[in-house]
């Protein structure tokens, strides 16, 4: 069993985002947790301590946003994006282990799903973050029948409710609602509703049809206007056979687990990481200009007064460029104002810039 030294940072409070994909090693590598002199370092975006550590990098985040390759040298996201062996996209709902299970066993039976059901719709919200979109929605449905609210965000029902997904299987309908839309950023919330037993209604991911079913949610991003989504979910509730074949219906897409999200996907992903040689396996640029970026981050996150008399010296320059500005040799035969102004961009990109004002000036008095 080979072993691995690793440190995990910049995951805020808690570790247990870092928990759940290293679930995916632990049993396949002797894994030695170090402060620092870490061959591996497992990091997310709560922090910059990161660019203490030297090691292979590896991103993975919770949040909506997207990894930055100049830094780490492997990395899990949101985005559907491909970059060599570098990125795997991991959707948050996917590390919600019980619950991404439940959605690749069949669905219960109808009848007996139906039994259970008493009010017509739920959402469980407890984020302050209130985006128009999730208020609207459900300003919308209300306006049709009693929308009950079981988290801490306009709660409806005397107090938050401790278990979400028996309350919202009470109900026809579980709002399932990102605090944003974003291509690609699913949380757990549509899994949470499926697991519910519920009929979701979601809006976030405008791609997550990529992944579930179409045939078994409301998928906000299928309609011109979040009333035309409201309207359809009406017709639902009146249309008990349609209601019922939703409930039926698989939750993924042909009702197979996407490929990309499988154990044996994603073991492999990291397998890659840790079972080629060690000096091998860095990605990221360690050169110059890779040194210099993640100095200069560095700089501004733990050392912020050189970075600020870095940018005072930067700026003081600027201002001795703008006044005492190149002089122009006298222009050769043959040279046009084009090349005049080609070379001018040159210099810009190479040294400290000539205002590009006097660039143009120069090149009126040629014309």
């Amino acid at each position: 069993m080979k072993r691995i030294r690793l440190s995990v940072v910049d995951f805020g409070l808690g570790y247990g985002l870092a928990d759940r994909v290293l679930d995916w090693v632990v049993d396949r590598y002797d894994v030695a947790f170090v402060p620092r002199d870490a061959e591996y370092v497992l990091h997310s975006c709560n922090g910059c301590d990161v660019l203490r550590h030297p090691g292979v990098r590896i991103f993975v985040t919770g949040e909506n946003v997207l990894p930055d390759f100049n830094i780490s040298d492997y990395a899990f996201g949101f985005a559907r994006l491909s970059f060599g062996d570098r990125y795997h996209r991991l959707p948050l709902y996917r590390l919600y282990k019980p619950v991404y299970a439940s959605l690749l066993r069949p669905r219960p039976p109808v009848d007996d799903l139906l039994r259970s059901k008493t009010g017509f719709c739920a959402f469980v919200a407890s984020s302050p973050a209130d985006a128009p979109s999730r208020r609207k929605i459900v300003e919308l449905l209300a306006a049709y029948k009693r929308v009950d609210l079981g988290g801490r965000w306009m709660n409806n029902v005397g107090g938050p409710v401790p278990n979400k997904y028996a309350f919202q299987s009470r109900y026809k309908f579980a709002i399932a609602c990102e605090n944003c839309s974003t291509p690609g950023y699913a949380t757990e919330k549509l899994a949470d509703a499926f697991a519910s037993g519920a009929v979701p209604i979601y809006w976030g991911d405008p791609t997550i049809a990529q992944d579930f079913n179409p045939d078994a949610f409301v998928n906000c991003h299928d309609f011109g206007s979040l009333e035309e989504a409201a309207a359809c979910v009406r017709e639902i509730d009146r249309d008990d056979a349609r209601y019922c074949r939703m409930l039926a219906a698989p939750s993924f897409r042909n009702g197979c687990e996407p490929e990309q999200l499988r154990e044996e996907a994603l073991r492999a992903f990291l397998a890659n990481v840790f079972d080629q040689p060690y000096e091998q396996a860095f990605r990221r640029n360690r050169g110059r200009w890779g040194r210099k970026h993640e100095q200069r981050l560095a700089d501004a996150f733990h050392r912020p007064l050189v970075q600020i008399g870095r940018w005072w010296k930067a700026s003081r320059r600027r201002v001795h460029m703008a006044q005492h500005p190149y002089h122009w040799q006298p222009v050769a035969e043959g040279v046009t104002a084009d090349t005049l102004l080609q070379f001018g961009t040159r210099l810009d990109c190479f040294r400290d810039p000539l205002p590009r004002s006097a660039t143009r000036r120069r090149v009126e008095q040629v014309q």
